[in-house]
C-alpha cells in the first residue's frame, strides 16, 4: 500500500500546474463486489420463489374435480344416509306425523341435490366417468314414486325403496373411496408444499434484508476509510508538491528566463532576415506594381548588353508613358489610379518574353529591356502587343478607365553604349510619340535629341513666363449667319517669347498642362478676357459673348465654378456675356464632380461649349447629360468641306441634331468662300475663321469691327451671308 501511495504522490506532483490539484484515489473492493453480487442473487431467488408460490396457490385444486365437488358429494352422502334411516321409520304403520315431515324435508333436499348432479355433469363432463349420475336420477325417481304412491306402500315396495337408497349410498361411498379421499390427500399435500414454499420465501427475503443491512454497514465503513485515505493522500500530495515547488522555483525561473532569451533571439533573427529580404526586394522591385525598379532594370540591361556583345545581337530599350493617366488619377482618385498601374503592369508583363524585363520608373512611366534582338521587326511586334493590350478598357471598382501608351524606343549599341544614354534617348522618342498622338510609338532619331533639348529649354522659359506674365490675348470674332453681326469673340492666348517671338497656344499649352502651369495661366487668361469684355460693353459696344477656353486640368485641380464666379464679381461682367469652351476629353470619364461644377456654372447663366466637336470621343450621351449650350465644329472637319463628301454629310447631321436639341453650332476654321457658303446653305448658325477675320489684339477691336462690317457687306453682295 505504501508503494502505491508514493506512486500516486509522484503522479500528482508531475501534474501540478501552480496549485494543488487533488485527484481522487480510486480503488476497487472485491468484497463489496462479492456482497453486491450475493445480494442481487438473493433478490433474484426471492423473486423466482414468489412467482412459483403464486403459481402453486393458483393451481390449488384436485384434477378436473375441485374441492367444492368433493365437499358436495360428502354432504350428499350424509344427507342420503339420514334420509334412508328416516325412510325406515316414516313409512311404518305406527309412524308419527313428525317423522314423516322430517323425512319429506330431507327427501326434498335429496331431490334438489340430484338436480345439482346434473349441473355438475354439465360443468365437468368427465364426472360421469367417476360416478353414475343417471343412476341417481333413476333411483330417486323410483323412490319418489314409491313414497308418494299409496298403492305401493306394501312391504315389497318399502324394501325396494330401501334397496334403492342403499345402492345410491354404495355408489357415493365408492366415489369417495376411489376419488374423494385421494383428492383430499393431494390437496393436503399441495397445501403443505405451498406452506413450505411460503416459509422458504419469507426466510429468503429475511436473509436478503439482513445481507443488505450488512452490506450497507460495510460500504459505509469502507467509504469512511476511503475518505480518510483521500484526505491523507491530499495532505501528503500538498506537502510534497509544496516541497517540490520550493526546491525547483529557482530552476523554473531560470528555465523561463532562458526561454524568453531564446524566443527574443529567434524573433530578432527572423526580423533581421525579413528586414534583409525586404531591403533586397525594395532595392530591386517596385512596391506597387511588383515590377523591377531602376536598380534591377539597370542590372538586366547590363546582362543583356554583355550577351549582345558576345552574340552580335541588339538590345531594345523601351520608355513607356500612359496617356491620360493623370486625368484618371485626378478624377477617379489615387487608389483607382494605383489599381490601374498594377493592372497595366500585369498586362505589360504578360505580353513580354521570358528573357525581357519590365520596370516601373515612377508615376505612370515604365521601361522595358528587350534582349537578344536579331531583327528590328521583333521590337515592333512586341511594342504592338503592348499598345494593343493597354488600349483595352480598365474595369476598376465599377468604373471604366481608358488609357493608351506612348512608347519611345532606343537600340543598343546603335543609339548608345550605356544605360543612361539609351534611357534618355528612349524618353525623347516617347515625347515624339506623344506629339504624334496617343497609342503610338517612335524609334529614336538624332532630330529627337535636338527637339528634346528645345523642349527642355522651352519648359524652363515657361516657368519664367508665368512669373513675368509674358502672355497676351487676341480675339477672333464669331459671326451670326442670320443677321451678319458679330455675336461673340473667342479669346486666344499667345506667349511673347524673348527670342522665339509670339508662340501660339497649341505649342505651349500642352506643355503647361503637363508640368502643372496651366492653373495660373488659365486663371490669368479668364481674368483678362472678362475684364476686356466688361470694358468694351461698358464703352457702348453692342452685346456680344466672350468665349474663353478652359483646360480639363483646371476642372480637375480647382473649383472652376467658384473661380468663374469670383472673376465675374471682380470684373463686373455679367454671366450671360461669358461662354467657356471645354473639350470632349473632360466628359469622357463621366465624373460626378465635373458634372456638378458644370451645372453650377450653367446655373449662373454662363454658356458652355464643346470645342473641337466631331473628333475624339464625340457621344450623344454627353449632350443629353451635361448642360451644353453650343457645339464648335472642329476646323479639321471644316477643312474637308467639298473635298470629302462624308465630312459634308457629317456636318449636315451635326447641324440637324443640334437644332433638334436646341443647341447652337459654331463652325471654326472657315478660310474659304466655299466653306462659308456651304455652312450658310445648311443652316449653320455661327461662323468663325480667317476668311472673315484673324485673331486681333484688344487695341484693334474697333478696327476689326469696321473691317468685319465691310467683310460682311462684301459677303452679302457675293451671296455668302444672308
Amino acid at each position: 500500500m505504501a508503494s502505491l501511495v508514493d506512486l500516486y504522490i509522484v503522479f500528482l506532483a508531475a501534474n501540478y500546474n501552480g496549485k494543488c490539484n487533488i485527484i481522487m484515489y480510486k480503488t476497487t473492493s472485491k468484497t463489496s463486489l462479492f456482497l453486491a453480487s450475493c445480494m442481487l442473487s438473493i433478490i433474484l431467488l426471492s423473486l423466482v420463489s414468489s412467482v412459483i408460490l403464486y403459481r402453486q396457490i393458483d393451481n390449488l385444486q384436485t384434477g378436473a374435480v375441485n374441492t367444492d365437488t368433493v365437499d358436495f358429494i360428502n354432504e350428499f352422502e350424509l344427507e342420503l344416509m339420514n334420509t334412508s334411516e328416516l325412510f325406515s321409520g316414516a313409512y311404518k304403520a305406527d309412524s308419527l306425523p313428525k317423522v314423516n315431515q322430517e323425512f319429506d324435508r330431507h327427501f326434498s333436499n335429496i331431490v334438489d341435490r340430484t338436480t345439482g348432479f346434473v349441473l355438475l355433469e354439465q360443468q365437468y363432463p368427465d364426472l360421469n366417468e367417476k360416478i353414475n349420475v343417471a343412476l341417481f336420477s333413476e333411483n330417486i325417481s323410483r323412490i319418489q314414486e314409491i313414497v308418494y304412491d299409496q298403492a305401493s306402500s306394501g312391504k315389497y315396495h318399502l324394501f325396494q325403496a330401501q334397496h334403492l337408497f342403499s345402492e345410491l349410498i354404495v355408489e357415493l361411498h365408492n366415489f369417495q373411496k376411489n376419488w374423494g379421499y385421494h383428492n383430499q390427500d393431494m390437496l393436503s399435500t399441495k397445501q403443505r408444499n405451498t406452506l413450505l414454499s411460503f416459509q422458504n420465501s419469507v426466510l429468503l427475503i429475511f436473509v436478503t434484508f439482513i445481507v443488505g443491512i450488512l452490506m450497507v454497514i460495510y460500504l459505509f465503513s469502507n467509504n469512511r476509510k476511503l475518505l480518510d485515505l483521500q484526505r491523507t493522500l491530499e495532505k501528503r500530495v500538498y506537502v510534497r508538491t509544496k516541497e517540490l515547488n520550493n526546491s525547483n522555483s529557482n530552476l523554473l525561473l531560470e528555465i523561463k528566463e532562458r526561454q524568453k532569451t531564446e524566443e527574443a533571439l529567434t524573433k530578432s533573427r527572423l526580423a533581421a532576415e525579413l528586414a534583409h529580404k525586404k531591403i533586397q526586394h525594395q532595392n530591386n522591385f517596385d512596391a506597387l506594381t511588383k515590377l523591377a525598379n531602376r536598380n534591377l532594370f539597370m542590372e538586366s540591361f547590363n546582362d543583356a548588353s554583355k550577351r549582345a556583345d558576345r552574340n552580335k545581337t541588339l538590345v531594345g530599350v523601351l520608355f513607356l508613358d500612359l496617356d491620360r493617366f493623370k486625368y484618371v488619377n485626378d478624377t477617379l482618385g489615387h487608389s483607382i489610379g494605383d489599381d490601374l498601374l498594377k493592372e497595366a503592369a500585369l498586362r505589360i508583363q504578360d505580353v513580354l518574353r521570358s528573357t525581357d524585363t519590365a520596370a516601373r520608373f515612377g508615376g505612370d512611366e515604365f521601361a522595358v529591356v528587350l534582349s537578344d534582338i536579331d531583327q528590328m521587326n521583333t521590337v515592333e511586334l512586341i511594342v504592338g502587343r503592348i499598345l494593343k493590350t493597354l488600349v483595352n478598357p480598365f474595369r476598376l471598382s465599377g468604373n471604366d478607365a481608358f488609357v493608351s501608351a506612348s512608347i519611345g524606343i532606343s537600340m543598343y549599341p546603335t543609339d548608345g553604349d550605356n544605360y543612361e544614354t539609351l534611357i534618355r534617348k528612349a524618353d525623347s522618342a516617347m515625347y515624339k510619340a506623344k506629339d504624334a498622338g496617343s497609342n503610338n510609338y517612335q524609334f529614336f532619331t538624332q532630330q529627337m535629341d535636338l527637339e528634346a533639348s528645345e523642349r527642355r529649354l522651352l519648359e524652363a522659359s515657361l516657368y519664367k513666363a508665368v512669373e513675368e506674365k509674358q502672355f497676351s490675348l487676341e480675339y477672333q470674332p464669331v459671326y451670326a449667319a442670320n443677321n451678319s453681326k458679330i455675336s461673340a469673340f473667342e479669346s486666344l492666348i499667345f506667349w511673347n517669347h524673348a527670342t522665339q517671338g509670339k508662340i501660339s497656344a497649341d505649342k505651349f499649352i500642352p506643355l503647361a498642362e503637363e508640368i502643372g502651369l496651366i492653373l495660373p495661366i488659365g486663371q490669368w487668361m479668364l481674368s483678362q478676357a472678362c475684364e476686356a469684355a466688361s470694358l468694351w460693353l461698358k464703352g457702348g459696344s453692342e452685346s456680344f459673348i466672350m468665349s474663353v477656353n478652359i483646360s480639363s486640368r483646371q476642372f480637375q485641380n480647382c473649383d472652376m465654378a467658384q473661380q468663374i464666379d469670383d472673376v465675374l464679381n471682380e470684373t463686373g461682367l455679367e454671366a450671360k456675356y461669358l461662354m467657356i469652351e471645354i473639350t470632349e476629353s473632360l466628359l469622357i470619364f463621366d465624373n460626378k464632380q465635373t458634372l456638378e461644377q458644370l451645372k453650377k456654372i450653367r446655373k449662373m447663366g454662363v454658356r458652355i461649349a464643346i470645342d473641337d466637336f466631331g473628333t475624339g470621343y464625340s457621344s450623344l450621351s454627353f449632350l443629353k447629360k451635361y448642360p451644353i449650350t453650343t457645339l464648335k465644329l472642329d476646323k479639321s472637319i471644316i477643312a474637308e468641306i467639298n473635298i470629302d463628301l462624308e465630312d459634308n454629310e457629317l456636318i449636315k447631321g451635326i447641324i440637324s441634331m443640334a437644332a433638334n436639341l436646341n443647341l447652337n453650332v459654331i463652325a471654326e476654321g472657315v478660310e474659304t468662300k466655299e466653306q462659308a457658303a456651304f455652312l450658310v446653305e445648311n443652316s449653320c448658325g455661327f461662323i468663325q475663321g480667317k476668311y472673315f477675320s484673324p485673331p486681333v489684339s484688344s487695341d484693334k477691336i474697333l478696327d476689326i469691327l469696321h473691317t468685319a462690317e465691310q467683310k460682311i457687306v462684301n459677303s452679302i453682295e457675293e451671296g455668302v451671308l444672308a
